[in-house]
């Protein structure tokens, strides 16, 4: 605008010299935006997240393959790969190639401070003119990446608290047949057993279904309790203690797995995760899944968790993560695990986190009073000591 003033007054005052040069000057900006349309850059770009999986802690490394098919664009390229907050808000990077076609390549670390799912993209530029004199943003051709976070596992050597015993609701098992091949142990099946262990004959003498346990009358099965009740808990983000929960109960969840346990999560707002027949690495991996995605919920009665007999599948042992308890709370965790040979809850120490607690100390003395074990966590403290503590 000052230029076409200045061009006018040039002309009504008769300066021709000086009217060429304000005219050039009104009309750079114009050639320049002229320009950025003309030589628009056609930018496209690969991504590779290595790895697309990580636990909250790690990082991942994100390398672009970028390729720039405009052979006229001249100036410096200014890129932002864009993603959330808690990945560190993505990474921003110049290429100043100059003219003619090219490819880069550019890496860039990738750090997790929030399990979860997240999107690593778009990819977008700035370019300029030659002059810097107009600028335009644009999208690089490409699709986004997805990076899976999911809770921190702590290796656990070995199970704690009798955490290893079978089935609670065994019963008195059946021998069928004298010794020999035909020598089997029955007991009434349950809900989840595999049909081709139900023993027919044995079932037909005693009108209902029996399966085989043979040599192997270990079933062992475990149900863990996580707390996502938002109001129960210190603190956020990793160092809080929800995440603290989750990153235990993951951890036991992923020794038992290993341990070939039928595995059941439960929470306030219901089943996480069930392992039915899967076992092993195949049941580690599900169950992983499924906490990478748990939510805290604004529920205010753990009770919730353990309402449902069906989801404690005859658990042998209970294990409970758990922010801050109440005597309601306490009592649901001693109804459930009435049954269950071992019981194990791990609670905060409310004092280390920095509020001390009356009904929370009352809630973990009546569970210890039940036959529970109750181990409390502090602030940054490492899962495998606590479990180490568990009896």
């Amino acid at each position: 605008m000052l230029g076409g003033l200045t061009s006018v007054g040039a002309a009504y005052i008769g300066e021709r010299d000086l009217l060429w040069v304000t005219l050039t000057v009104a009309l750079l900006p114009l050639a320049a935006f002229a320009y950025l349309l003309l030589v628009r850059p056609r930018v496209s770009h690969v991504r590779e997240v290595t790895p697309d999986t990580v636990a909250v802690g790690e990082s991942a490394r994100s390398v672009l393959h970028i390729a720039n098919e405009a052979p006229g664009q001249a100036s410096p390229l200014r890129f932002t790969d864009q993603a959330p907050s808690s990945l560190g808000g993505g990474a921003s990077f110049l290429i100043a190639r100059g003219f003619g076609q090219w490819r880069q390549a550019v890496a860039y670390s990738v750090e997790t401070t929030q399990r979860g799912r997240y999107e690593l993209g778009p990819l977008t530029a700035h370019a300029t003119d030659p002059f810097a004199l107009a600028s335009a943003r644009f999208t690089s051709a490409g699709t986004s990446n997805q990076l899976r976070v999911t809770p921190r596992i702590w290796p656990l050597e070995s199970l704690a608290g009798g955490a290893s015993m079978g089935s609670a609701d065994e019963g008195t098992p059946v021998r069928v047949g004298q010794a020999g091949q035909d020598d089997v142990l029955v007991r009434e099946h349950r809900h989840g057993d595999d049909i081709r262990r139900v023993h027919w004959r044995m079932s037909a003498k005693q009108g209902e279904l029996m399966v085989r346990l043979e040599e192997h009358p270990w079933d062992p099965s475990s149900t863990l309790v996580v707390d996502t009740r938002s109001g129960s808990h210190f603190g956020s983000g990793p160092e809080g203690s929800l995440e603290w929960v989750v990153s235990a109960v993951s951890s036991i969840g992923a020794l038992l797995a290993e341990g070939r346990h039928r595995l059941t999560i439960v929470a306030p707002s219901g089943l996480v995760f069930d392992s039915g027949h899967s076992v092993g690495q195949p049941a580690k991996r599900a169950m992983i899944d499924a906490m990478t995605d748990l939510q805290s919920t604004e529920q205010d009665w753990l009770g919730n968790a353990v309402a449902d007999p069906a989801d404690l599948n005859n658990a042998a042992s209970i294990i409970a993560a758990t922010g801050l308890l109440t005597a309601a709370d306490a009592a649901a965790l001693v109804a459930a695990g009435a049954r269950a040979r071992s019981q194990i809850v791990l609670a905060p120490d409310s004092r280390a986190w920095g509020e001390h607690n009356d009904e929370h100390d009352d809630a973990c003395r009546l569970l210890l009073n039940h036959g529970w074990t109750v181990e409390k966590y502090r602030p940054r403290e490492r899962m495998p000591s606590v479990w180490s503590r568990v009896s």
